[in-house]
């Protein structure tokens, strides 16, 4: 399939797509209108004869009214979903974006403060030991050691050394 047979597929998927849509909308308004019409007659028609002391007439307009008239609704909503789409996403960006400003130091704050903790943290069993210590003093494991090459002080767990940059 060429370039310009896909173009001319997706304008005519979405032009039906457009077509189905007006329909949706149409046909939900519709039953809307008429489902409401369908609640009013029947409740008026029920209140009438209560107060008459008769037997509602009228009472398969209720029975009808209410599933025409939700019915209606969800399909009006289908018609409309993109455009509550856009507009709930145009309406939620601005807030998440806001909530990340007034976020954002606290979690530098958090981030710095990872990142420039003097503990080792062992690679065998992830225990917090002292800077200055050599060994894990929860499993004994050696928490650095030197490269063979250059004789940088690196992570127990390198397979590089971050100074030559050598297989260890």
């Amino acid at each position: 399939m060429t370039e310009e047979e896909k173009i001319k597929t997706e304008e005519e998927i979405k032009a039906k797509h457009e077509k189905t849509k007006k329909k949706l909308k149409a046909v939900g308004i519709t039953l809307i209108s008429v489902g409401v019409v369908c609640l009013i007659t029947g409740f008026v028609n029920m209140a009438m004869s209560v107060s008459a002391g008769n037997m509602p007439t009228l009472f398969f307009l209720l029975i009808l009214g209410f599933p025409m008239t939700g019915v209606g609704i969800m399909l009006t909503l289908m018609g409309f979903r993109r455009e509550l789409a856009s507009y709930t996403m145009h309406e939620s960006a601005p807030v998440f974006n806001e909530a990340g400003k007034t976020i954002r130091p606290g979690v530098s704050a958090i981030a710095d403060a990872v990142k420039n903790s003097d503990d080792k943290v062992c690679p065998a069993c992830g225990a917090l030991n002292d800077k200055d210590s050599a060994f894990c003093k929860k499993c004994g494991a050696p928490l650095s050691k030197k490269c063979p090459d250059c004789g940088a002080e690196l992570d127990a767990d390198a397979a590089f050394c971050d100074k030559c940059g050598k297989k260890l």
